[in-house]
């Protein structure tokens, strides 16, 4: 396949309530609203639920994030156990104001964890998917 150039275009996260879940990213992760839009039901031919719904588009540390929540009832279930993406994370160069950033905003850490040369803090969102914020530890 190398005579055809891939590029990202974005990461797609289902949520129950997207202005909740906007406001989520906003705060704990910084994640910025571009645009959103309604679209009828080729948005969920494209994402395999069926039925109209609304996308919020915006950045995360740069990378496109979307939000999609969909018109259609969608089963509340535990964290699927399934090989397949499981958390999207960012990376800064100092943990202190994150922590004071979460702190003020009342998001609880669901844990943090020394991995190498650096510290993982995991947030979770309201519909139960992970975030990661990486930051190196200082020697």
């Amino acid at each position: 396949m190398t005579d055809i150039e891939f590029t990202y275009a974005h990461a797609a996260i289902l949520v129950s309530n997207i202005e909740r879940s906007a406001a989520f990213y906003e705060r704990a992760v910084g994640w910025v609203r571009e645009f959103s839009g309604d679209y009828d039901d080729s948005l969920g031919k494209a994402n395999g639920y069926g039925g109209p719904g609304r996308i919020m588009m915006g950045k995360l540390g740069g990378v496109p994030l979307e939000l999609v929540e969909m018109q259609v009832p969608l089963e509340r279930k535990q964290r699927p156990k399934h090989f397949g993406i499981f958390m999207c994370s960012v990376m800064v160069k100092d943990l202190t104001p994150v922590r004071e950033r979460l702190q003020r905003e009342g998001i609880a850490l669901t844990r943090e964890v020394d991995v190498g040369r650096s510290t993982l803090l995991v947030v979770t969102d309201p519909d139960g998917q992970e975030i990661g914020i990486i930051g190196l530890r200082k020697a």
